[in-house]
């Protein structure tokens, strides 16, 4: 506790500068990420990463010193050339987009390896320190590096909010952009900007390896939660940036571990967590959705084959055995069903046997109904034939809206009191209609 409470005033200048630093750079990646993954262009992030190394190698040979600024600029450029010649062999070329990002992308980091070999050896190993922009040293954090990060952070907040409406509109709908005069290259150049200019000062951070990782899986958690474009923003950047707050705390709390790297591994199990939890998109809750509606079919087609038999003098009592007439249940789906529909007061337990209830009687009525309606859609308006309506109908019944059967009646010319009770052929004359 004493750890994390020294963690949390941030009394030590230090780690102040780290977690301000890491902070700041996780949720400017992750809300800049959005644009490019909302645009199926989530490599673009990955390739720019990896093609600043030589970037930095090179501009570090040229100036012969270790001046931040210098490499950061020498990494923008080499970032920006990566994305000009990804356009160059994409439009020029037969070659597809992906594959032109794994081209350049491969060549651009394996020519930086090249080059960071030779000066390694040149500067006795790894004396020179530009290893480091391979992987991150995020505990090297300078109050100038916090302050460049802040005039990031600033910098892109003011431009997403500038240009928000122009954004959305490339994002969602480029044909509309374009049909009101929006400039689709200028808003793509300004996303590129963005990208290039986050990376490009995060590197020093958390390395060229993981930069791609900050700008890719914070936008990928937050989709799961949300399908509008500022509040996956928002979530994004804050993933990002607590991820980072995680990541720098695991590093303060000890000291062998990287802060790059614990950053990722949180940022992860939120993408995970949120693959696993989020509300409608969910893999639980999608299971589960999934074996509501299974259950809600099983239900509906048990009440309705149970109307049917009354409807055809049956009596009201009825066994699996009757049901099975017009409606297969296995011995344990039986069971289950018949037991749901009890708790529910759907179905009574008589004697050896079971009786709708005045509700389930109701429901199961209002089942048939949507059932014939779909019938007397299909073969009137679809043409379909008679034999094949019925198996149609059987699925398209368990999704019939109130505003949909209210527009099938109108276009059959039925009222809304249409009888459930009489048979298909009484509804549909000899002739077809046209």
């Amino acid at each position: 506790m004493e750890i994390l409470y020294k963690y949390l005033t941030l009394a030590d200048p230090n780690v102040r500068y780290v977690v301000l630093s890491i902070v700041l750079l996780g949720g400017v990646s992750g809300a800049v990420g959005c644009f490019n993954f909302l645009q199926k262009k989530t490599l673009v992030g990955e390739t720019v990463a990896h093609s600043m190394l030589p970037g930095v190698l090179v501009a570090f040979l040229l100036s012969g010193v270790k001046n931040p600024y210098i490499l950061v600029t020498g990494a923008a450029i080499s970032g920006w050339l990566s994305i000009l010649l990804v356009d160059a062999i994409t439009n020029h070329s037969k070659i597809k987009s992906d594959s032109a990002l794994a081209i350049v992308l491969s060549s651009f980091f394996g020519f930086g390896i090249v080059l960071l070999t030779m000066i390694q050896s040149r500067y006795s190993g790894n004396q020179s320190g530009l290893d480091h922009y391979i992987f991150g040293s995020a505990a090297a954090m300078s109050p100038e590096d916090s302050i460049a990060f802040a005039w990031v952070s600033i910098l892109v907040v003011l431009l997403v909010i500038a240009y928000y409406f122009n954004l959305k509109a490339i994002i969602f709908n480029p044909d509309y952009a374009q049909s009101i005069g929006i400039n689709s290259k200028r808003v793509n150049g300004l996303i590129s900007f963005i990208t290039i200019l986050s990376i490009s000062v995060g590197i020093k951070a958390v390395g060229i390896v993981m930069m791609s990782a900050l700008l890719i899986i914070p936008p990928t958690a937050a989709r799961f939660w949300t399908s509008r474009l500022l509040p996956m923003l928002l979530l994004s950047g804050f993933f990002g940036a607590f991820s980072g707050w995680i990541g720098a705390f695991v590093s303060y709390a000890k000291t062998s571990m990287p802060t790059g790297p614990w950053t990722i591994v949180a940022v992860s199990c939120i993408a995970f967590a949120s693959m696993l939890f989020a509300p409608k998109k969910g893999v639980l809750h999608q299971r589960w959705s999934k074996l509501l509606l299974k259950r809600r079919i099983n239900e509906e087609n048990l009440l309705k084959a149970a109307v049917q038999n009354e409807v055809r003098g049956k009596g009201r009592l009825f066994t699996r055995e009757s049901i099975m007439q017009r409606q297969f249940f296995e011995l344990k789906r039986w069971k289950r069903t018949i037991n749901r529909l009890a708790r529910k007061k759907l179905v009574l337990k008589v004697n050896t046997g079971h009786t709708l209830s005045a509700k389930g009687r109701s429901y199961g009525a209002e089942i048939d109904r949507r059932h014939k309606i779909w019938e007397v859609y299909l073969q009137r308006r679809m043409q379909m034939s008679l034999h094949l309506v019925h198996d149609e109908a059987e699925t398209m019944e368990h999704f019939l809206t109130p505003e949909i059967e209210d527009e099938i009646l109108s276009e059959l010319g039925l009222c809304s009191r249409f009888n459930p009770i009489l048979e298909i052929h009484e509804l549909i004359p000899d002739t077809n209609l046209t």
